[in-house]
């Protein structure tokens, strides 16, 4: 196989790696890393980090693509769709093992283990798909891991930017199981898109602060057992 056909069969894919071209190419592992190297001197591909390369530009199919399976969330995800005004050059993906964060051009790539892993959709587009949290996920997602979202405010954007089946909401908050979770996302759809969940769930007795990031005590909702 020559390096035309080598490069055409390597673009397929949004990231590849030195397995690919031994594959691809039949060859052994010391020559394909040769490969590799060839191809990134003439600048035909690009490396992202040790053993990962791509002839792509779009940061959201790299680091979706850079592991599987992996969703990108959080504060980026609000950000790629347009629920927030800030810019954000740290692309958080959500993945189910753990990975060094890679620097990239002008992106940080960070990798965020996730236990409760659903709820993605993918963007198909020229470059290749990207992977994204659902918006109920992404809700979720937030109070999973707030100190992901920068601070209240922007989780609160989310809230009032988000388009939300009931049906799916609900479902994936009892999949979650957290009844802090619970409590603050079914006040927040309540107050932000006059949802009421309250229904759905049967809530413990213990008070949780809605805001993850306040160590002062707010007043108190009865109906979600949370300090506002």
């Amino acid at each position: 196989m020559n390096a035309v056909e080598m490069l055409k069969a390597l673009q397929s894919k949004p990231v590849f790696g030195v397995k690919d071209v031994q594959r691809i190419g039949t060859c052994s592992r010391k020559y394909a890393i040769e490969i590799l190297g060839r191809m990134k001197a003439r600048g035909l591909i690009k490396k992202i980090s040790e053993n990962a390369y791509t002839t792509k530009d779009d940061i959201n199919v790299i680091a979706s693509n850079m592991i599987y399976p992996c969703y990108i969330s959080f504060w980026y995800a609000s950000y790629y769709l347009g629920y927030t005004e800030q810019i954000v050059n740290t692309v958080q993906v959500s993945t189910t093992v753990r990975k060094k964060r890679i620097e990239f051009e002008n992106y940080e790539i960070k990798f965020i283990p996730l236990k409760h892993f659903f709820g993605y959709r993918k963007i198909r587009t020229s470059e290749g798909d990207i992977f994204i949290a659902e918006d109920e996920k992404l809700l979720i997602d937030a109070f999973l891991r707030p100190e992901e979202c920068g601070n209240f405010d922007e989780i609160e954007k989310i809230f009032e930017n988000a388009k939300i089946s009931r049906e799916k909401i609900v479902e994936y908050l009892k999949a979650v199981g957290s009844m802090t979770v619970i409590k603050r996302v079914g006040f927040l759809l309540e107050s932000k898109k006059s949802m009421d969940l309250s229904g759905e769930f049967e809530l413990d007795k213990n008070y949780a602060m809605l805001n993850p990031f306040s160590r002062t005590q707010g007043n108190v909702n009865a109906k979600w057992r949370l300090k506002v």
